[in-house]
């Protein structure tokens, strides 16, 4: 056989392989030209791209903010075992009174537990929800709270919702501050405890508000508890109400914020699947949408879109607005509502908690979770921090804190018995 020179011995190999890359080249090119893509496969191509993307940004987002997810994690644990619970038959059941503002004309409305508890009982737990949500609400955290055994058989107990919420509708305005504690002030007088010429049937009562129900707890501790001088602040009083009543008034906060705005601007500077002011502003439009509210607006924007912060905003300042123009309306000066238009800022001490003198110990609490998926930590004001007692409890996420918790509730149970010091 006759030998090839050496040089093409050299180039035949890197030719045979050029040719076969040519050959694949050409196969790759006749199986495009000839795809043919079904309408059920290009939609299953694009839900696989987007269910990537979506895995792809959760798992740089949990990298991210680990502390978020967990405590995300440990709020939807407690909620599901909740809802569990319920349907296995164990929901609590409740007798619903609507109660009048004698001034404003306004409802408001109160839960009692059925069967009902103790006539007996010298001791009531006033639990006040959030979020504008009730008692039976799917987050579970009032059922929680019950099941932790805080609250002991021989006491008695109620849930306050604030106007327009707990079944109660709007009658004549279409405005409340969610740390405005007319409301609760009206059921506190109701009930006699701050009066001092009739008795109330109770000897103390405890108000605990969860999340925005804490703002409530908190500013009416502000006008009801009387703050402490420089030389007694170490000393729990007796009689601490403003009228001198006989019944002793305490007040607990869960995880309250300090300023709906700001806490609702923080949310919507974190990633998309942290934005949770997505679904508070829906809960936010289907509780407007019960009350009756949102027809009592026409003003306001009707559906919820965007479902961000902007929406909340932009409908409660038509709100603002509508209960002014109504207020002049009944004074007989008409006025138009977008003539009283004012930016949220305008009327921002309404959702906004300011704690400036300080609460004598052990008669007002605040518990707080540093890593607070909701509320933000940098977002509490540091002087209203120092006004009250105050316990950081990790766990639980937002207002879950007592299935998280174990200790928790042993905890508050002993600093509800604490015994005042009289002066």
């Amino acid at each position: 056989p006759v030998s090839l020179p050496c040089h093409l011995r050299c180039v035949l190999p890197w030719v045979k392989r050029e040719a076969m890359d040519l050959t694949r080249a050409k196969n790759s090119f006749d199986r495009l030209r000839n795809f043919r893509l079904s309408p059920q496969g290009f939609w299953r191509s694009l839900l696989s791209l987007l269910l990537a993307a979506c895995i792809s940004r959760y798992l740089r987002s949990l990298a991210r903010s680990f502390w978020w997810h967990r405590s995300m994690a440990s709020m939807l644990f407690g909620s599901t075992v909740v809802n569990l619970r319920r349907l296995l038959g164990q929901r609590q059941r409740y007798r619903i009174e609507i109660h009048q503002h004698r001034e404003k004309k306004e409802e408001y409305a109160v839960w009692w537990p059925e069967p009902p508890r103790a006539p007996s009982a010298s001791r009531l737990w006033i639990l006040v929800p959030g979020g504008m949500s009730d008692a039976d609400s799917i987050a579970g955290y009032i059922d929680e709270f019950l099941h932790s055994n805080v609250i002991a058989p021989s006491e008695d107990w109620c849930v306050f919702h604030n106007a327009g919420t707990g079944t109660a509708r709007w009658q004549h305005g279409t405005f409340a501050g969610l740390s405005d504690p007319t409301f609760l002030l009206d059921f506190l007088q109701g009930l006699n405890a701050m009066d001092s010429e009739n008795s109330c049937r109770y000897r103390e009562i405890v108000t605990v508000g969860f999340s925005v129900g804490g703002m409530l707890a908190l500013s009416a501790a502000s006008k009801v508890v009387k703050p402490m001088s420089g030389k007694d602040k170490c000393l729990v009083h007796v009689n601490r109400s403003l009228s001198g009543g006989p019944c002793r008034l305490r007040f607990v906060s869960v995880h309250s914020p300090d300023c709906v705005r700001t806490t609702f601007e923080a949310m919507t500077k974190w990633a998309f699947c942290a934005r949770l002011d997505i679904p508070l502003t829906l809960h936010f439009w289907a509780v407007n949408l019960r009350s009756g509210l949102l027809f009592k607006c026409p003003r306001g924007p009707w559906f919820p879109w965007p479902p961000t912060w902007s929406y909340m905003r932009r409908f409660t300042e038509a709100a603002w607005a509508q209960n002014e123009a109504l207020k002049l309306e009944a004074e007989g000066n008409a006025v138009s509502v977008e003539e009283l238009k004012k930016p949220f800022e305008h009327f921002d001490d309404s959702f906004a908690l300011r704690l400036r003198k300080v609460l004598p110990v052990g008669e007002v609490l605040r518990i707080q979770n540093p890593e607070d998926p909701v509320v933000d930590q940098t977002t509490l004001d540091q002087k209203s921090l120092r006004c009250c007692d105050l316990w950081w409890v990790r766990g639980g996420g937002h207002v879950m804190c007592f299935g998280a918790s174990k200790d928790l509730a042993r905890r508050l149970r002993k600093w509800v018995d604490c015994k005042p010091a009289a002066i």
